[in-house]
């Protein structure tokens, strides 16, 4: 693939979202089968013109050029929910069932509307995914901070958006695809305890196939080095009381007959009922199409 080639596809793909990118973000989002240099992607972009446009260092294809000023205006409103955010996610974090915590969708790459919802992603102790999740839910509650099935209002709520547990942290077959891979690039990790985020970026060096110039940001808002004299101990509790199989048992009867599109396992638990996905994929090969580019 050409280097014309895998600029207009990063920014195709981009597009979707109405998300002008900034050339440092087109070098490390670039959708590509092999790394590409910066010298080379810049280079590239400075001589290419048609259909490529530029607004204050902002490149975009399609868009209206008002995407600019509105990318600018959301990450404005971004920035004071990721501080909201942490804030949050500071206090869940005490939870010894959980791993890692980070934002996810996009607030990550700070293209959110001031209505718009928190995704959290949350990594789990092995077999405590769904103990996880209802500790979080309790949490959030008394924190009035849960977005539930029914809210109405959902600004600055959390949205538990994926769980899963560290024993499955890998994304098979047909999750290994460009946007589950753009998702774990760039997610923006907040609470990271024994290294976790770490391990799940080196067991998903598959996402090298579709982005591989991509560098995740680790710059931990809470990086935890080990346990604490009682996570293991309250773990260990946990297990005696069986409370992964007893909450499993309550919170699927309670939910099984809302779920359409949600993925939900034992260790794997995904609430996300419209299928963005496929969607976004769908889309993308679209305008791939258009443009006469290959997928």
């Amino acid at each position: 693939m050409g280097n014309r080639a895998a600029i207009l596809k990063t920014l195709l793909y981009s597009e979707i979202f109405n998300y002008p990118l900034k050339k440092e973000e087109i070098y490390n989002f670039l959708i590509s089968s092999h790394k590409i240099s910066e010298e080379e992607i810049y280079k590239t972009l400075k001589f290419l013109k048609k259909p490529l446009k530029e607004k204050n260092n902002y490149f975009y294809i399609s868009s209206d050029i008002a995407r600019v000023s509105e990318r600018q205006n959301k990450e404005e409103k971004s920035n004071k929910k990721i501080k909201k955010a942490k804030k949050i996610i500071k206090k869940i974090s005490i939870i010894p069932t959980i791993k890692f915590i980070g934002i996810s969708g996009a607030l990550s790459m700070k293209n959110s509307e001031e209505n718009d919802d928190i995704d959290i992603f949350i990594i789990s102790e092995k077999d405590f995914a769904w103990t996880t999740r209802f500790l979080v839910a309790i949490f959030l509650n008394l924190l009035g901070s849960y977005r539930t099935r029914n809210s109405i209002n959902f600004a600055d709520k959390i949205c538990l958006n994926m769980i899963l547990d560290e024993n499955s942290m890998y994304f098979k077959n047909k999750k290994q695809n460009l946007y589950v891979a753009h998702e774990i690039m760039q997610m923006l990790p907040v609470f990271n305890k024994n290294e976790t985020f770490e391990k799940f970026i080196g067991i998903n060096n598959w996402t090298n196939n579709f982005l591989p110039n991509a560098k995740v940001k680790k710059n931990y808002y809470i990086n935890k080095k080990r346990n604490t004299i009682w996570d293991p101990l309250i773990i260990v509790l946990l297990k005696v009381l069986l409370a992964e199989k007893v909450l499993r048992f309550l919170q699927f009867a309670y939910m099984k007959k809302h779920i359409s599109k949600e993925t939900v396992s034992n260790n794997y638990l995904g609430f996300h009922p419209f299928d963005y996905e496929t969607y976004i994929l769908k889309t993308y090969r679209n305008k791939l199409k258009n443009f006469g580019l290959k997928y």
